[in-house]
């Protein structure tokens, strides 16, 4: 079956600076994902899940293997691929309008005025609105990771990538962040990779987890989420909490038995 996004035999391995220690972080690895889905990518630290995320993103090399977008192959970074990072990225001297307008400026297939009509679309969409005019430097750390996903989604990507967009947040401001990227994910049903170490907020957001192995990198477990826990359920809070619990133990466990495997070769 072909995936919208295919990742095909990737495989990463760094060297030391004399080039006599290898590293190996991602063995081969194949893996297919729909279109609209959102996969969220769990492993202990330092496995090598963000490394792939990033592979896929075209902002870092591998050793070999392919990336199919719709079946063609993809080299470097493009607008194809749009990428949110913890750190909150956005421009100081430009206003919140301004930054998420900044996604629509190498955008060719519209007009300037529906790249005006674009940032309103995600400003509104995102709740920030009425801080239009002011500076980013003027916000909060969360209006200012909102900022950073509109303006990803101004820009029309055709993958989302999320590494951790929420890790540096208070619990307060990640949740509500979550449930607004839960809503966002309905109304435009983009392919989303989403790296966390935050297991509840894989379970959260999800279609499908997926876990890896201590490093080098390979999965461990597929888990279908919406078939254990329908997304409309999570989305409005009354899924069942034994199931909910069950699986957030099942994931921590085959998480722990990971990160064990680490101590041992350490």
């Amino acid at each position: 079956m072909t995936h919208f996004l295919e990742i095909e035999n990737i495989a990463k391995t760094y060297w030391s600076d004399d080039g006599k220690t290898e590293t190996k972080v991602v063995l081969p690895l194949t893996m297919g994902i729909r279109e609209g889905e959102m996969v969220m990518f769990l492993g202990p630290s330092g496995c090598g899940k963000t490394t792939l995320m990033r592979i896929v993103g075209g902002l870092e090399t591998r050793d070999h293997g392919i990336i199919r977008l719709e079946g063609e192959e993809l080299g470097g970074p493009n607008r194809r691929r749009g990428m949110v990072f913890q750190s909150y990225s956005s421009f100081p001297w430009l206003s919140v309008r301004e930054n998420i307008k900044f996604g629509t400026r190498y955008r060719k297939d519209i007009t300037a005025t529906e790249k005006n009509e674009v940032t309103d679309h995600y400003m509104h969409m995102v709740g920030l609105t009425k801080y239009r005019d002011f500076y980013t430097n003027k916000i909060s750390g969360g209006m200012r990771q909102r900022v950073a996903i509109a303006r990803t989604l101004a820009s029309s990507p055709q993958v989302l990538l999320m590494d951790e967009p929420f890790g540096a947040l208070d619990a307060q401001t990640r949740e509500h962040l979550q449930l607004q990227l839960m809503d966002i994910n309905t109304e435009e049903k983009k392919t989303t990779i989403f790296v966390t170490h935050d297991v509840e907020e894989a379970i959260l957001l999800a279609n499908r987890i997926v876990i890896f192995s201590a490093r080098p990198a390979r999965v461990v477990k597929e888990i279908d989420v919406d078939a254990i826990i329908p997304v409309e359920d999570r989305r409005n809070g009354t899924a069942d909490m034994k199931t909910f619990f069950d699986l957030r133990s099942d994931i921590h466990k085959i998480i722990r038995d990971q990160y064990a495997e680490t101590l041992q070769e350490a």
